[in-house]
């Protein structure tokens, strides 16, 4: 289903690399949040599964729909998306799928005045910390090259 908001004539290659592989999981977890008898988020997670491995894709999706939960509870109104599904829109992005990806690609280059402007403009003039933790934290997934990211409150083992 899209959402009534129109699409931006932005092309997929515009896109980064990380956000191009994110996009469809992101499609599908909205599809999920706005129509619960989809099963979106079974795609989602098999998505994210079949692009970063099971151990990381599964890692990613959880942290995408934690991220893309909080972003909605922030919103008057839900994010504009287009249907995972239709082959048609698959080149294309609406304005809030462009703004959740670039919000998350500026949060994974430390563009800091950036992600302001965007998630300001994604929840109506707020900076909601949760939103920026979540973020910051699959930025970290997103960029960790597969590479085990660990809690600095776990606790370190040693040989006695």
């Amino acid at each position: 289903m899209s959402v009534s908001r129109s699409h931006m004539p932005v092309h997929l290659n515009q896109l980064d690399v990380v956000s191009r592989a994110l996009l469809p999981v992101v499609r599908h977890f909205l599809n999920a949040f706005m129509q619960p008898d989809s099963q979106g988020w079974r795609l989602a997670f098999a998505s994210a599964s079949a692009t970063w491995g099971e151990a990381r894709g599964l890692s990613i999706a959880n942290g995408t729909q934690t991220f893309l939960s909080t972003v909605l509870r922030a919103r008057p109104v839900p994010l504009a998306y287009c249907d995972p599904l239709d082959i048609d829109a698959r080149q294309h992005l609406t304005l809030d799928e462009g703004d959740v990806l670039s919000l998350l690609a500026a949060m994974r280059a430390d563009e800091t005045p950036k992600a302001r402007e965007i998630l300001a403009r994604l929840t109506g003039g707020h900076i909601p910390s949760r939103i920026v933790s979540q973020g910051l934290l699959l930025a970290a997934q997103l960029d960790s090259d597969g590479e085990v990211l660990r809690s600095s409150k776990r606790p370190q083992l040693t040989l006695v």
